[in-house]
């Protein structure tokens, strides 16, 4: 049996569903969790989804103004459109998926590859950094807060420093032309080697598109302003969402934890690899909210209902708009 575009992503969003109620019989009492459901305050919960959709506006927003500014003159509305999509995608599956979704939809109005690529990788730079700065902080809380054993620190050191270093040396790519000649020399011998097809032209547009966006960027600043602050504004919606689950579920955690536990678990989920970090960033997130002093009924279903309200929600309204954004082709404007 054949399935569409949209049949295919109702199943996965699901079986994603399926998982999480899954994980809430077998690690919790069910009894516990009834009773925290039948307490809840719903009027957080709606909050938390405002909060979702106005992240998820100001990262789309902020893609859309970078987009300009790297030459490629679609309207604010398509862009919106392709933004949102995509968002949804990343979140929800990780940017495996969402990447190439910005690159398709681009290239179907008319965008070549390497143009449509550069913006997007730029602004999921932009995206990572801001929200490395708070890692950091989170880890430092946590280790003074609650002294962790040798290993455990150790690792929580370690992971810090491969996404410090991973960091750093996308800095050197995207900043540096000859580290990013030399990248993207060794990208084409890699493609040629493995698919026997040369990728030259892609990635001179590419190169080209990149420089006259950095340049765009670097001699009028002024142009990052509104997109880095509404990246900010993104990162602390999401935040926000977390805190607005807590409160929706009993609240009674500070701040402080929020962020730390909100960081170290979406830290977690995308060093793991696993797609949208689907697991690994419920587990951590509930563990550090545990360690820190939230019960652990309340710590699991906080995440699990930040990953409802802040990915699924958002993917099935997605949906929506999918299959028209997917078949619509349109020159650059």
């Amino acid at each position: 049996m054949h399935l569409s575009g949209n049949q295919s992503r109702v199943l996965v969003a699901g079986v994603v569903c399926l998982a999480l109620i899954g994980v809430l019989v077998i690690v919790l009492d069910w009894r516990n969790v009834r009773m925290s459901i039948a307490a809840a305050d719903w009027r957080f919960v709606a909050a938390a989804v405002i909060a979702s959709f106005f992240s998820y506006a100001c990262s789309t927003y902020s893609y859309a103004l970078l987009n300009n500014s790297f030459g490629i003159n679609l309207r604010h509305r398509t862009l919106l459109g392709i933004g949102f999509v995509s968002s949804a995608m990343i979140t929800m599956i990780g940017g495996v998926a969402g990447h190439p979704l910005r690159l398709l939809l681009l290239v179907r109005r008319g965008v070549r590859a390497g143009d449509a690529l550069a913006p997007s990788l730029f602004h999921g730079y932009l995206e990572s950094l801001i929200f490395f700065f708070i890692i950091p902080a989170g880890l430092a809380y946590l280790v003074l807060r609650h002294p962790l054993p040798t290993p455990l620190a150790m690792a929580a050191g370690a992971g810090a420093l491969v996404l410090a270093v991973g960091f750093a040396a996308t800095a050197l790519v995207i900043f540096v032309q000859p580290i990013r000649g030399r990248t993207l020399g060794f990208v084409g011998w890699v493609w040629r080697v493995v698919t026997r097809r040369r990728l030259a032209r892609g990635l001179n547009d590419f190169e080209e598109t990149l420089r006259h966006g950095l340049s765009s960027v670097t001699t009028r600043p002024a142009h990052l302003i509104v997109p880095v602050g509404l990246i900010v504004l993104d990162r602390a919606s999401r935040i926000a969402v977390v805190w607005l689950c807590f409160e929706a579920l009993g609240g009674g955690v500070a701040p402080e934890v929020v962020v730390t536990g909100f960081a170290i678990g979406v830290a977690a989920g995308v060093m793991s690899m696993v797609p949208g970090g689907l697991g690994v960033q419920e587990g951590s997130m509930a563990g550090v909210f545990h360690l820190l002093g939230a019960p652990l009924e309340q710590a699991v279903l906080v995440t699990l209902l930040f990953r409802v309200v802040y990915s699924v929600t958002p993917f099935l309204v997605s949906l929506s708009l999918y299959w028209r954004a997917l078949h619509a082709r349109r020159p650059v404007d």
